[in-house]
């Protein structure tokens, strides 16, 4: 059997094209909203047919002067907005004005773009608020100098669980939602 060598030439271009052509980004069609979850006051992400809580906000998260309600309404609308300007990949933290805040950063190790919510002024180890307020475990795979090695939460990765949760079954799963139109199938 004869191969015409355009055949072969498209068939290889076609396929070095699904591989090198990048996926689209599981966080691009992503929306933030204050919902409620077990009671409490929640940052969502809502990812297609997913919802997926991303802080659960308490008396301990909430800073001094805001209830539960007000920093989830704050921080969700920061989330948004920034979200919408299409930067935002990572979480970090930073000192901002002699306060600690958690922020957004368009890199890995590049300084923060945005303010996202203020730590509580007790907290004295970032990198640990910051797991215990997304409820993740992140393993460094060095030692950590806390005064130069800060933690980035990537979002999509958070998105996808892909960060071991720090206390088992405390976060939710993440599970699709029915269709409207879905209806039994018969027996």
């Amino acid at each position: 059997m004869k191969i015409f060598p355009w055949l072969q030439l498209s068939t290889a271009i076609a396929f070095v094209s699904a591989i090198v052509t990048p996926q689209p980004s599981f966080g691009q069609n992503v929306t933030f909203f204050c919902g409620t979850i077990n009671g409490s006051p929640a940052t969502i992400a809502r990812t297609g047919t997913q919802e997926i809580p991303l802080i659960i906000w308490d008396i301990t998260n909430s800073g001094q002067g805001s209830s539960p309600r007000q920093r989830c309404e704050e921080a969700s609308t920061n989330f948004q907005n920034y979200r919408n300007e299409g930067t935002f990949n990572y979480i970090t933290t930073e000192r901002k004005d002699g306060r600690l805040v958690v922020c957004f950063a368009t890199k890995e190790n590049e300084p923060c773009r945005g303010i996202l919510f203020p730590l509580n002024p007790n907290e004295t180890n970032p990198r640990n608020a910051l797991q215990r307020i997304f409820r993740i475990r992140v393993v460094s795979s060095a030692p950590i100098n806390e005064t130069g090695d800060r933690l980035y939460i990537s979002l999509d990765r958070f998105l996808r669980g892909g960060y071991p949760s720090l206390i088992p079954n405390n976060r939710p799963n993440p599970r699709p939602q029915p269709s409207p139109n879905t209806s039994p199938s018969p027996n």
